[in-house]
C-alpha cells in the first residue's frame, strides 16, 4: 500500500483536472485522526491488524526492512520491535534492503506479508511474500518472488494488497503510476500467480498518479480504495494543492468493475473522494481498513504528514492516522474514533 515509484510525483505537482480525474465529492471537512500516545514513530504505507491469539495490535511500515511496531491499545504507546526482513529480501533487485509497503493478512492459521522491492522511478520492481505464525520479529520466513515487472510493462509491481473474497479466490491487487492498478489471481499457496494482470483503476491525468490500492468487503459490496496525487518529497515553497488524496469505488465482485457514486468506472478516471488534506493533516494516503474486535468496528488507517511537525511538510515525519468508518450510506464516510 504505498510509497511507490514516485519520481514522477516529485517532479510534477499533481492536481486533479475536471477531465480525466476522479470525481471529487462535496465534503469540505474531515474528522481529525485519533490522538496517539507515546513518542513519535515514522509510518508510511501502514498495514495494521490484530493478532488472533491475544488481540494485540501490529503495525507494519515502509523502510526499516518492513518495520514492525506493536501496542496493547490502538492509541498506543507503540513500540518498534524489529523488521519482517532484517536480512533483506531474497529477491535480487535494487531495493532489496529497503522494503516498501508491506501488506499483512491472516489466512488459514498464518500471517502473510506481501512486500515491494524497487527503487524510485523504476519499473524494475517485484512483489515478494513472507509468512509467520505470530507476526513477531524474528519469526518471518521469506518465500521470495510472487510477481515482477520490467520496463515496458503496463504496470509496476509494487504496493501489493491481498484480498480473499466470498468466492474463496485469493487476489493480489497492486500498481503505481504507469497504467495504475492491476489485479491477479493466486493459487492455493497464495504465491503462484494463476491469471494475467487485469486493470482495475486508471487516472488519465498525467503522470497517472494512482497507487496504494486496497480492497475491503462490507455488506454486498467490495470497495477499492486508492491513493492519488503526490505522497512525498514535498517542497514547502511549492506544495501541490491537494497533496495525496484517497478515493474509492465499489463493485459487487472483488474483481470489479469498480464505479464511483456517479457510476463512473474507476478505469475511466472514476473515484469518490474519501479523505484529503485538512487542518494538521497533509497528503493522506497509503490506506488500509481492518476490523477492530476491541472497538467492534472497522478502522481506517493511513499515513499523513503533520503540518505542525518540526520540519513542516517533511515526509520523514510521516505519521499514523486512524479514523472510524460509517457505512450507513453504502459508502465509507470517516468518523472520529
Amino acid at each position: 500500500m504505498r510509497t511507490g515509484a514516485l519520481l514522477c510525483a516529485i517532479l510534477f505537482s499533481t492536481i486533479h483536472s475536471v477531465i480525466g480525474s476522479p470525481t471529487v465529492a462535496a465534503a469540505t471537512s474531515y474528522p481529525d485522526p485519533l490522538p496517539l500516545e507515546g513518542p513519535f514513530f515514522f509510518v508510511h504505507d501502514p498495514s495494521m491488524l490484530q493478532r488472533q491469539s491475544d488481540g494485540r495490535y501490529f503495525l507494519f511500515t515502509t523502510h526499516d526492512k518492513a518495520g514492525i511496531l506493536t501496542a496493547e491499545e490502538i492509541q498506543g504507546p507503540w513500540t518498534e520491535i524489529g523488521s519482517i526482513l532484517p536480512n533483506n529480501s531474497t529477491i535480487q533487485l535494487p531495493g532489496r534492503d529497503d522494503i516498501w509497503a508491506p501488506d499483512v493478512s491472516f489466512y488459514d492459521g498464518r500471517y502473510y506479508a506481501y512486500y515491494s522491492v524497487s527503487t524510485f522511478g523504476s519499473q524494475n520492481s517485484a512483489i515478494g511474500l513472507a509468512t509467520s505464525a505470530t507476526m513477531d520479529a524474528g519469526t518471518w520466513s521469506d518465500h521470495g518472488l510472487v510477481i515482477n515487472s520490467t520496463a515496458g510493462d503496463e504496470y509496476n509491481c509494487i504496493d501489493p494488497s491481498l484480498h480473499i473474497g466470498a468466492d474463496g479466490i485469493p487476489r493480489l491487487t497492486f500498481g503505481s503510476f504507469w497504467d495504475n492498478i492491476f489485479q491477479v489471481e493466486l493459487g492455493s499457496n497464495l504465491q503462484t500467480v494463476v491469471s494475467q494482470p487485469e486493470q482495475l483503476s486508471y487516472n488519465a491525468t498525467d503522470p497517472h498518479p494512482e497507487e496504494g490500492s486496497f480492497i475491503w468487503q462490507h455488506g454486498q459490496y467490495y470497495y477499492l480504495f486508492i491513493s492519488s496525487g503526490t505522497c512525498c518529497g514535498f517542497d514547502p515553497q511549492n506544495l501541490p494543492s491537494p497533496g495525496g488524496q484517497v478515493f474509492v469505488g465499489r463493485s459487487s465482485s472483488p474483481s470489479g468493475p469498480f464505479v464511483d457514486k456517479s457510476g463512473v468506472d474507476m478505469r475511466e478516471s472514476g473515484g469518490a473522494l474519501v479523505l484529503a488534506s485538512h487542518g494538521n493533516v497533509y497528503a493522506p494516503g497509503g490506506q488500509v481498513v481492518f476490523n477492530d474486535n476491541k472497538l467492534g468496528r472497522d478502522v481506517f488507517a493511513y499515513h499523513y504528514v503533520p503540518v505542525n511537525s518540526p520540519s513542516p511538510y517533511n515526509d520523514s515525519y510521516a505519521s499514523l492516522g486512524l479514523n472510524g468508518i460509517d457505512w450507513s450510506s453504502g459508502w465509507p464516510v470517516l468518523t472520529s474514533l
